[in-house]
């Protein structure tokens, strides 16, 4: 049966069982009653229905989001996770070697579009950590349920959730405001939200705001193109029925500027509105979900001052975009304690991205550059999946996935249509638009995992996924050619120019994967392992097609086929629990992962080294303290394609410690307490700092932020 035989079939098949089941899906992973929060202060060992499900939030949430105005980085500290450094709240998630894209990061259950030749607006720059309520992560095994179009799984960020009034009758107005302030960036932030809640309505708004300027390395140099500003908004009005919750939520992000200290451009305007409208119920026979998105992004990009930029010249760039989404999916409980579970789904994303002409330039002009006209992306998909307990110490879940993703995008235009400087680019431009650009995709992913509880102590969780992903827009229509306008598109932070390809074929990635959880009785110490293998059929890589001034390279995106594979693990043990010292508990973390291009040999691109966590927290009365050493390896495997530097091994010690009265909450906090300077791995190139020296001196990597001192106030009310 072809692929396209059996989309048409999986659409079916979830069609019928969404008639016949009547019932909701509260499995989108966006739901926390799903995988209930787990307090601990490092990468918490994983205690949901899945042993490799990690969720953070509670204390170990709020005792983070002071430190950074960055929601993916508070996601890092869990094992198998990482960062891409990108801009300040900005940065991109690398789940087990799988980074950017290839991770699904949803908020609120909506997954949004980065619409951005430069990666600068993912998803997780959208919400700020103050605004968060949980994080939840599953790699590799995701259900399908959780989300397609992916395939290294899932990070679901959820904000804060409607409140109704609990005695019955009149209002109750609860909320909090707060504070922060980190001195390695002299770094400010708040966060305010508020509820007024009857027994059947609630009406509530959270807002927040947070600048920094450059921040300081470990030398005491100002890392260039690291400022930002950005505020958040949101308002929810939200019913509470005789069968469950319907609400509406909308909003507006702004951010007037971001640097970004790895890319040649910076952002100069980010201004997103967004809308989401949710049913959540529960029925006698099962539960309902009905969601539909929209969000409108319009996004401009130059050169701030730290790059040269002035108010009235660089290059500017603009993009819009537009999400619109509709879900609905429903579960049926089992009498053996398992569920059935369907869902249908659709997305559209439509993107234009030009550059208007620059006065007085022989090269920028007298034409507008469209990188992208009348791009579109547009998924429909369905799936189903079955949760048993065929034994008392076992449970199953096995689920399909069928998509159909269409892309296209409509004729282009270089700056000119003559001349030298932009001949290469103009006979792109032909080209692109002689030829046909619309491609259709028939995605098929499955998950097929059982989990072992012969104990309470014990938890082995094993199985198989196939995931898949369709490229972007970006990837199949960027264009360009010339040396300027293909080094205008570049996500991945190396400084190196990019040109898309029409024919790249969506990546399909095999994984195999084992999660071992063991803990004694009591529950006072504990161990999680896990391991994995991935094969990626057609992974979008890139193959040289150029060299760019410099030492930088020209690249296409191209299919190759990869393999990655590593382990991590997160360990805890009570090691005291005293009158005298109150509670003392030693937790860790340890992550180590390979990826290889195997076509080439070489080494894929931002493998994090071998990284390891470990903290001792002491609890007692109204304080927590904690002492935690991160130690990072040396990266000596790198792409040789991309120029990727190697990086030293170092170490760094963070102190941090909480008050929590009835109502406030002190967090204070010395992060990289011995101003360790050090290159960050996943950091990508230093290109603020390589053009702000007039391109004289050897490019390097990103230097990581030296000592910080993080001050956080919260009133409750």
């Amino acid at each position: 049966m072809s692929l396209s035989s059996l989309g048409r079939a999986g659409l079916l098949m979830a069609g019928v069982s969404l008639a016949a089941l009547a019932v909701p899906l509260t499995a989108q992973a966006q739901t926390p009653t799903v995988l209930p929060p787990i307090e601990a202060d490092v990468a918490p060992v994983a205690t949901a229905a899945a042993p490799s499900e990690v969720v953070v939030a509670g204390d170990d949430l709020h005792r983070h989001r002071h430190a950074t105005a960055d929601a993916m980085s508070i996601a890092a500290g869990a094992p198998g996770m990482a960062v891409q450094a990108n801009g300040g709240f900005s940065s991109l998630p690398v789940m087990r070697g799988l980074a950017d894209s290839r991770v699904l990061v949803s908020v609120d259950g909506v997954q949004i579009t980065a619409f951005c030749p430069n990666g600068m607006n993912p998803p997780g720059s959208y919400v700020s950590p103050g605004r968060l309520q949980s994080i939840a992560i599953l790699p590799t095994l995701s259900p399908v349920s959780a989300g397609g179009d992916n395939i290294a799984g899932v990070v679901a960020l959820t904000t804060k959730l409607p409140t109704f009034a609990t005695d019955g009758e009149g209002l109750e107005v609860s909320g909090e405001v707060g504070v922060s302030y980190r001195s390695v960036a002299d770094a400010i932030g708040a966060t305010a939200q508020v509820t007024v809640a009857g027994p059947r309505f609630s009406v509530g708004y959270e807002a927040a705001w947070n600048r920094a300027e450059n921040y300081r390395a470990g030398d005491g140099e100002r890392v260039r193109s690291t400022l930002y500003e950005v505020y958040e908004q949101a308002l929810t009005l939200a019913w509470l029925t005789d069968q469950g919750v319907l609400s509406l939520r909308a909003g507006k992000h702004f951010s007037p500027y971001e640097g970004f200290s790895t890319q040649r451009m910076d952002l100069t305007e980010n201004d997103s509105s967004f809308a989401d409208l949710r049913y959540e119920a529960a029925y006698a026979w099962g539960d309902l979900t009905a969601r539909a998105s929209w969000r409108e992004v319009d996004h401009e990009m130059n050169f701030l001052a730290d790059k040269g930029g002035s108010a009235t010249g660089g290059m500017p760039m603009m993009s819009q975009g537009r999400d619109l989404s509709a879900a609905v999916s429903v579960s049926r409980p089992l009498k053996d304690g398992g569920a059935l579970r369907a869902g249908l789904e659709a997305y559209r994303s439509d993107l234009d991205d030009w550059w208007p002409p620059v006065a007085g330039s022989a090269m920028m002009g007298p034409l507008t550059y469209w990188n992208v006209t009348d791009g579109r992306r547009k998924r429909t998909g369905a799936w189903a999946e079955w949760e048993a307990n065929p034994a008392p110490a076992w449970t199953t879940l096995v689920g399909a996935r069928v998509e159909h993703v269409e892309t296209d995008a409509g004729p282009v235009q270089p700056y000119a249509w003559t001349g030298m400087m932009n001949a290469p680019d103009a006979a792109a431009a032909l080209a692109f638009n002689a030829r046909d650009r619309g491609r259709a995709d028939d995605n098929l992913d499955l998950t097929a995992k059982a989990t072992w509880r012969p104990n309470q102590a014990t938890a082995l969780e094993f199985g198989y996924a196939r995931k898949t992903r369709s490229p972007t827009l970006y990837e199949r229509y960027a264009w360009g050619v010339g040396n300027m306008s293909s080094a205008m598109t570049s996500f991945a932070g190396d400084g190196n120019g990019y040109v898309g390809d029409p024919d790249l074929e969506p990546e399909v990635a095999h994984h195999l994967a084992a999660t071992l959880r063991l803990e004694n009785p009591g529950g006072e110490r504990g161990v999680t392992i896990g391991a994995y293998h991935s094969y990626v059929d057609g992974l979008i890589d890139a193959v040289k097609i150029g060299d760019l001034p410099r030492g930088f390279v020209k690249l296409r995106f191209a299919n190759v086929d990869a393999r990655l594979y590593g382990l991590d693990a997160s360990a805890f043990a009570k090691v005291w629990d005293s009158e005298a010292l109150g509670r003392g508990q030693l937790t860790g973390t340890l992550s180590w992962v390979r990826g290889e291009n195997r076509d080439s040999g070489d080494d894929l691109y931002h493998m994090a080294p071998l990284t390891a966590r470990v903290a001792l927290e002491q609890s007692k009365g109204r304080w927590t303290n904690v002492a935690e050493l991160e130690v990072v390896g040396e990266k000596d495997r790198i792409n040789a394609l991309r120029n990727e530097p190697e990086t030293a091994a170092y170490a760094l010690l963070n102190l941090r410690t909480s008050w929590k009265g009835e109502r406030l909450r002190v967090d204070l906090a010395a992060e990289n307490v011995f101003d360790a300077d050090y290159d960050l791995p996943l950091g990508g190139m230093a290109f603020g700092d390589f053009r702000a020296a007039g391109y004289t001196v050897p490019i390097q990597p990103l230097p990581g932020p030296g000592r910080s001192i993080n001050l956080g106030l919260t009133v409750a009310f």
